[in-house]
C-alpha cells in the first residue's frame, strides 16, 4: 500500500471537516473517510485490492483495524439509522414508539431500500428520488458491507 492512500485518507478527512488524526476518528467518521477514498480511487480509474481497508487502518494506527465484531455492530447501527429515516418518511414518527405492525412495515421497507439501492441488486430500484440524508446513509451502509466483504475475503 502506497503513501498515496494514507494521503488520500488524510485529505478526505480534512475535506469532510474532521479535525482529529485518522487513528482517532470515530468509527462512523472513519467509514465516511474510507468511502471517500474508495470514490477517489474509482474516479481515477483504479480499483481497490482485497484487504485495502484493513491495511490502511493499520497504516494510520487505528485500533479497530480488522475488528469483525465492531464492524457487525456498525452495520446494525447504520441499518437502524436507515430504519429511523424510513419511519420518518412514512410519517410514523420515532422507532421507539412504533407498534409491532408498524415496526415490521418499517423493517420490510428498510430491507427493500437497502437491497434495492445497491449497484449489484438483481432488481435495482431508482434511488434518485431519495433525499440527501438517505443517499448518505445508504452509501455509508454500502461502505460498511463492502468493508465486511473485504475483511472476509482477506
Amino acid at each position: 500500500m502506497s503513501n498515496d492512500w494514507r494521503e488520500a485518507a488524510a485529505a478526505a478527512a480534512r475535506n469532510l471537516g474532521f479535525d482529529k488524526p485518522l487513528r482517532e476518528l470515530a468509527p462512523e467518521h472513519w467509514q465516511i473517510v474510507l468511502a471517500s477514498v474508495e470514490d477517489r480511487m474509482r474516479l481515477r480509474g483504479g480499483s481497490a485490492p482485497p484487504g485495502w481497508r484493513r491495511a490502511l487502518a493499520h497504516r494510520v494506527g487505528r485500533s479497530d483495524a480488522g475488528c469483525a465484531e465492531a464492524l457487525v455492530l456498525a452495520i446494525k447501527a447504520k441499518r437502524e439509522e436507515i430504519a429511523a429515516h424510513v419511519a420518518q418518511e412514512l410519517g410514523l414518527g420515532k422507532l421507539a414508539g412504533l407498534s409491532r405492525e408498524d415496526r415490521a412495515a418499517v423493517d420490510l421497507q428498510t430491507d427493500e431500500t437497502i437491497e434495492g439501492c445497491t449497484a449489484d441488486s438483481p432488481e435495482p430500484a431508482d434511488c434518485s428520488d431519495a433525499d440527501r440524508t438517505m443517499r448518505r446513509l445508504l452509501a455509508e451502509h454500502r461502505s460498511l458491507k463492502e468493508q465486511q466483504a473485504d475483511e472476509n475475503g482477506a
